[in-house]
């Protein structure tokens, strides 16, 4: 994979485009958060503006998975509420697309997406990978030990967790978890596979900084991170690339819950945050 590490960057510093990468749904704006330049993955927020329609019945050529954030979106007469998420594979057939009045949702790409103009309501898709709906809030977490999550002896009393979505063929995973109000850990983690976060609510202290609402990290395999500590708690959507998810624990001093903001970033994300001055700040009461 040819995205670069990104950890961390509060996305409301990145600027937004006109359209999806390659230049699908018209009168969409974009806000790209990484991309892979060789094949156009990419996962992005796409502000939808109020009464914004789908020009005709189609389907794309990638996946499209989603998490609504705010507002709403529907789809063949779904709606797709604040927290709503949505696995779409590619072929899926959209007769209608809209959203009445407006929306800002995370969007995942499998590769540069195109809008294939079709009447034809067909199963072109597959299957195993079509998520239509969830309605997050009303899905059953599990709080205790996840077997699927390959995470050791790890204890995850304080956290809550919903599995979204796995890709039966190579094992890649999306799920949300909430952690309480004061939650921390002393250990330190690595993954055999990239792992992809997106900060919906609260707060998080890495070593790298407090990322808090908006905040996005795009982490390649074998990088050692944490200790992680939470002062308000915190709801997060993650993923995981490039095969099954599995922790390696190391046992550290312990987090720090006061991290000055030392990010990994290229060097266009530096530019954006440094142009946004002093957006890394607490709450002003």
């Amino acid at each position: 994979m040819a995205r670069p590490h990104i950890e961390f960057v509060q996305s409301q510093v990145l600027p937004f485009q006109e359209g999806m990468p390659g230049g699908a749904r018209d009168g969409v704006a974009c806000r790209i958060l990484s991309i892979d330049e060789d094949n156009g993955d990419s996962s992005v927020q796409l502000r939808y503006p109020a009464r914004w329609e789908a020009p005709g019945p189609h389907y794309m050529d990638v996946d499209e998975e989603f998490f609504v954030l705010e507002g709403a979106i529907e789809i063949n007469g779904r709606a797709y509420n604040k927290h709503d998420y949505g696995h779409l594979p590619a072929g899926y057939y959209r007769a209608t697309m809209s959203s009445p009045l407006g929306a800002m949702v995370l969007t995942f790409l499998s590769g540069e997406a195109h809008v294939i103009s079709s009447e034809a309501h067909g199963s072109m898709f597959d299957d195993r990978l079509l998520v239509e709906h969830i309605d997050t809030r009303r899905m059953e977490g599990e709080t205790g030990k996840r077997k699927h999550m390959n995470s050791g002896n790890w204890d995850p009393s304080g956290t809550i967790h919903k599995k979204l979505f796995h890709n039966p063929d190579n094992g890649e995973l999306t799920w949300l978890i909430g952690m309480m109000p004061y939650w921390s850990t002393p250990r330190t983690e690595i993954h055999p596979v990239v792992e992809e976060e997106f900060a919906i609510l609260g707060d998080i202290c890495f070593p790298l900084g407090m990322m808090r609402d908006g905040g996005y990290f795009w982490r390649p395999p074998g990088i050692e991170h944490g200790p992680f500590a939470t002062w308000g708690g915190c709801l997060h959507l993650c993923r995981c690339k490039g095969g099954s998810f599995a922790t390696e624990w190391n046992e550290s001093e312990g987090p720090d819950w006061k991290p000055p903001y030392t990010p990994v970033l290229p060097p266009e994300y530096e530019a954006h945050v440094r142009a946004a001055q002093n957006y890394d700040r607490e709450p002003n009461y």
